[in-house]
């Protein structure tokens, strides 16, 4: 498992996974919300609560960043989370469950979680979701997606502590299409579970934990191959592979999702009703 930290004293955000060049393909079975006439994509019966604040102090603080990402597979839902069932459908609306990162040094926490990823990512914590769908099948490597709609960018920072729904305009979508979220700077919406953690006396807290963890959470991101590890390097600066991370922005846009992650999970729900 490759795991890397940022460290500001402390072990902060962490972009866990092990990179896999693997494409996407199928459309998902019945999902847990499915009706007939609507679905959530992103529900499921295991739910887990995001890393960073008071209430998960135990866990690495953790946020993910400048990045475009959908969750691919999660414990407790059947299929491939965000792929529309739909032949026609529309996006009625999505939520995220966020953490309440620190905004001052703590003496059990460590240092101050908010500020340092707005120094990291940027600020302030924003997100919105991005409707994609994949072209150019032929290509060898990593799956492409063109960037056909997406939502107004929501402002994050006044619901950090809670999960957070938002009704928009609805988004057209098709069969296949895939539902993501695109964090233009940071969002504290991510999970990975403690037996992940790096064990003071070396290795993890839990391998066999942490292994099932990771056969059953997977995403995939839209970095460059082999620069998904992102991290800060030495001096405490963002690594190559976080400066050259961007999400996909641009509408009809076409972008490689070269980095498949596994062991954590985008905390995102979307809304799609049938046509």
């Amino acid at each position: 498992m490759g795991r890397q930290a940022f460290r500001a004293g402390a072990l902060f955000a962490a972009i866990l996974g092990l990179l896999t060049c693997v494409a996407l393909a199928g459309v998902p079975q019945q999902a847990e919300g499915e009706s007939n006439r609507r679905v959530l994509l992103g529900a499921t019966k295991n739910r887990v609560t995001p890393n960073c604040g008071s209430q998960a102090a135990s866990r690495a603080c953790i946020a993910e960043g400048k990045i475009t990402g959908y969750q691919v597979f999660q414990r407790g839902a059947t299929g491939k989370n965000f792929v529309v069932p739909f032949n026609r459908g529309k996006v009625v609306a999505w939520s995220i469950q966020l953490s309440n990162p620190t905004a001052r040094d703590n003496n059990r926490l460590g240092p101050a979680q908010r500020p340092y990823f707005n120094r990291l990512f940027g600020t302030p914590s924003k997100a919105r979701i991005s409707i994609l769908r994949q072209v150019q099948k032929n290509k060898k490597g990593p799956p492409r997606y063109k960037l056909i709609r997406a939502s107004g960018t929501q402002v994050l920072n006044p619901y950090f502590g809670t999960e957070i729904k938002f009704a928009i305009r609805p988004l057209n979508v098709a069969k296949g299409d895939v539902v993501a979220l695109t964090i233009p700077t940071w969002a504290p919406a991510f999970w990975v579970p403690l037996a992940c953690n790096a064990s003071p006396n070396g290795g993890l807290v839990d391998a066999r934990r942490c292994a099932s963890a990771q056969k059953f959470n997977t995403w995939r991101g839209s970095r460059a191959p082999g620069l998904c590890s992102i991290g800060t390097d030495d001096f405490d600066r963002p690594n190559e592979a976080l400066r050259k991370s961007r999400p996909q922005q641009k509408i009809n846009s076409i972008k490689r999702y070269g980095c498949y992650y596994d062991g954590g999970r985008l905390l995102y729900k979307a809304t799609v009703v049938a046509r």
